[in-house]
Parts: structure tokens; C-alpha cells; sequence
């Protein structure tokens, strides 16, 4: 399973099903998780240049970016 943390908004972020999860603290939060394709324009803003390289590759492939 492939993942990523993305520090910046606080979620862990699912390559294989574009799912993220917030976190508390270092735990993730595997409830009422959101789909990539569902974030919001001021999400992606919140994003670090560090966590936007990471997803860059899918935030273009739902046309966020």
C-alpha cells in the first residue's frame, strides 16, 4: 500500500484508492475519509510545495491542478 503524509494539511493521503484521512497527531483518523477528487481549491492551497510535489502527479489527474 502506498501513502504519503501531507504535513501541511494535517491527512495521510492513499495512492491506490486517492483516499485521505485526517490525522491527529501522528495517528491517522480512518473514519469519514475524503476523496482526492472532492478536496476543495482552498485545500489544495493550504497545500506545502513539499506535499504539492508529492500528489502533483493526482491532483492533475482530477484537474485540480
Amino acid at each position: 500500500m502506498s501513502y504519503v503524509g501531507l504535513p501541511s494539511v494535517k491527512c495521510i493521503y492513499f495512492r491506490d484508492t486517492n483516499m485521505i484521512y485526517q490525522m491527529k497527531g501522528s495517528q491517522p483518523i480512518f473514519k469519514d475519509p475524503i476523496s482526492l477528487e472532492n478536496v476543495d481549491n482552498l485545500w489544495i492551497k493550504r497545500l506545502s510545495k513539499e506535499d504539492r510535489k508529492l500528489i502533483e502527479k493526482d491532483l492533475k489527474k482530477f484537474k485540480k491542478i
